[in-house]
């Protein structure tokens, strides 16, 4: 996140998670925060104002407790851009019974394991999803993202814009499923194939 709130970031489908630990290591890359399991849960109100204003209300749990707001993005030289506030809360069940006192409700959960480095003077996020793995690059701006992505041997084109909240829409539509939580147990025993997700994994021209 950069000094003005604003978020820049464009996120690649991985084939070969080993292959691009291997090459983040071979490029010097400095491990922010260890692999971990992450928990979101997602709020809005009961009507579902803020996923009409495409708005995101977000509890996060990890090593710490984090609440989460982000606006509408925007595609600003092919890589999303949103404001993105957060704030680190103490307690993280205080938080959601203080949310869920105000109207807000829970209508989704979702997991990942996410490893942060720094590379490239940006933050790239390894995420294993229940669906598949990724990479999140963020940095100070689109010709930033991209640069990096090149390092890494990432295929430019086949960048996704899209939130793992609405990947996991695609995943329903394409599958005629109606997974609402996006969990390692919701996808225990399931193979994902690309198509499924609508994408094309961007390392495998690397």
């Amino acid at each position: 996140m950069n000094a003005n709130n604003q978020e820049i970031e464009a996120k690649f489908f991985i084939f070969n998670l080993p292959a691009l630990l291997e090459k983040l290591q071979r490029l010097d890359a400095v491990e922010l925060r260890p692999r971990m399991l992450e928990v979101n849960l997602r709020f809005d109100t009961r009507d579902r104002k803020l996923s009409q204003r495409a708005q995101v209300l977000r509890l996060r749990l990890d090593d710490q407790a984090i609440l989460t707001f982000k606006s509408p993005g925007e595609i600003v030289d092919g890589v999303i851009s949103r404001t993105e506030l957060e704030v680190v809360v103490s307690d993280f069940q205080t938080t959601r019974a203080l949310l869920e006192a105000l109207g807000f409700q829970v209508f989704m959960t979702y997991e990942k394991y996410r490893q942060n480095f720094k590379l490239n003077d940006l933050v790239a996020s390894v995420d294993e999803m229940p669906y598949g793995n990724f990479i999140e690059l963020e940095g100070n701006s689109p010709e930033h993202v991209r640069s990096t992505a090149a390092l890494l041997g990432l295929g430019w084109e086949q960048r996704i814009n899209l939130s793992y909240t609405a990947l996991l829409g695609l995943y329903n539509q394409n599958t005629g499923n109606t997974f609402r939580d996006l969990s390692f147990e919701t996808f225990s025993g399931l193979r994902v194939l690309p198509e499924q997700l609508g994408l094309v994994y961007a390392d495998l021209d690397s």
